[in-house]
């Protein structure tokens, strides 16, 4: 039986640079990543955190691979709740393809052990995350979730 996966796509208009700096950047993170600035040097091996206004590290992981601005994969821990922080790591993969004038952005979500508490919230809040990054980068203004 193959374990569980979650795979999103959203197409966005703006160029791999462009949507490179919103996944990466506090400054865009904070804007549509649930109010959390992304912090990590990028370099695989070193460690990375969406921490929370309170200095809380809402997820924190290690970064795999980095490859601007078409790839980036790690591990993936949230931290802002106790059921969430005991599961194991998983991975997340943001794959950027340029399309002409759009990318098609992929976010894979794996290596999960079984149906965690944690997949179920990757997979009840993911989809939010990704439009309001969309609308960000597309019209300057996040969704307001």
């Amino acid at each position: 039986m193959s374990k569980p996966t979650h795979v999103f796509v959203i197409f966005i208009r703006t160029t791999p640079e462009k949507l490179w700096q919103a996944i990466t950047d506090p400054d865009f993170t904070v804007r549509y990543y649930h109010e959390t600035r992304f912090e990590s040097d990028l370099r695989p091996g070193s460690p990375y955190a969406y921490v929370m206004e309170d200095g809380r590290n809402a997820i924190e992981g290690i970064v795999l691979e980095s490859e601007p601005p078409r790839r980036l994969v790690m591990t993936f821990s949230m931290r802002y709740n106790p059921t969430l922080a005991a599961d194991p790591p998983s991975r997340q993969t943001w794959e950027i393809e340029p399309q002409g004038e759009v990318c098609k952005l992929t976010v894979i979500h794996d290596d999960f052990p079984e149906e965690t508490a944690t997949f179920n919230v990757v997979g009840g809040g993911k989809m939010a995350i990704l439009s309001s990054l969309k609308t960000l980068l597309e019209t300057g203004v996040p969704l307001p979730l």
